[in-house]
């Protein structure tokens, strides 16, 4: 049996779980943020997205804590274990490496994409270690039916629910969206801001024109935490870390993209507005 420790699910967790062939008998175990340092010093625990990022010879599967460009968690666990000849899941590693690491960048398709479908799931399932499990069938369902994951996809009978549960969440969020503040940065670059529970407010955001997107979250997850999420368009927004961990430690992220702690925050939407437009 093995000891699998996440902090969070997204498409990056599920598919990293799924390649390394995590079972509903194993031990999920649930951390907050960090995993316990002596787990990710140790080879019988499997830390996927939360810490010891590339070291792989500790089954540590991440690339947020360092600030350097690493592959994707899933592209990490890939290239360990799975047989390099697997074109249908070597395709889709691809895929989520992309959503997870640079989205802009994904080629149009259709509602409902695979993210929609993942993204459905998670507004659908309420439990983390059900969230791993039901990920990793979505993923399951696109090997076994040879679905291209850079397609729209088919809506399959036990997608059903999580397709219909998308796209209300986009229908509410467009709604959300009309909400949205904007301002200017220092150097003149357009901020814009949303309070929303919503998955895609980031990608609401740069289709209204800004470059550099503030998420609030106030009731993010199971149990509720207080949630920023920031992002640049393009531009790269990894050293306001420094400057968030002076005022709150836990800040942290990768180049484009940083979050508040796992924990939760405590900084007030003003202060962190602020900091960001003093220092973009």
């Amino acid at each position: 049996m093995k000891k699998v420790v996440i902090s969070k699910v997204d498409m990056d967790t599920a598919l990293t779980a799924y390649i390394i062939g995590v079972k509903r008998e194993d031990e999920i175990i649930v951390v907050r943020e960090r995993a316990k340092q002596e787990w990710l010093s140790s080879e019988k625990f499997i830390c996927i997205e939360c810490g010891g990022s590339g070291k792989v010879e500790f089954n540590n599967f991440d690339h947020h804590d360092e600030g350097k460009d690493l592959p994707a968690a899933c592209q990490q666990a890939y290239e360990k274990y799975a047989q390099k000849d697997d074109e249908k899941l070597k395709k889709l590693v691809e895929y989520v490496s992309i959503v997870d690491t640079n989205p802009k960048s994904l080629p149009p398709a259709q509602f409902p994409t695979l993210s929609s479908v993942f993204s459905g799931m998670l507004l659908t399932v309420k439990s983390k270690e059900q969230q791993l499990f039901k990920g990793m069938d979505v993923f399951k369902e696109v090997i076994k039916n040879g679905i291209d994951p850079f397609l729209t996809m088919p809506e399959l009978k036990v997608w059903k629910k999580y397709i219909e549960a998308k796209r209300k969440a986009e229908t509410e969020l467009k709604k959300a969206i009309l909400r949205a503040k904007f301002f200017l940065s220092k150097k003149n670059l357009k901020i814009g801001y949303i309070e929303t529970d919503l998955p895609g407010a980031l990608g609401a955001l740069y289709e209204m024109g800004a470059d550099v997107a503030i998420a609030y979250s106030p009731n993010f997850g199971s149990p509720p935490i207080r949630k920023f999420t920031i992002a640049g368009n393009n531009i790269n927004v990894f050293h306001l870390v420094d400057i968030f961990n002076k005022s709150e430690a836990g800040w942290g992220g990768r180049n484009t993209i940083i979050g508040s702690p796992r924990k939760g925050t405590r900084l007030s939407v003003k202060h962190v507005i602020n900091i960001v437009r003093e220092n973009i």
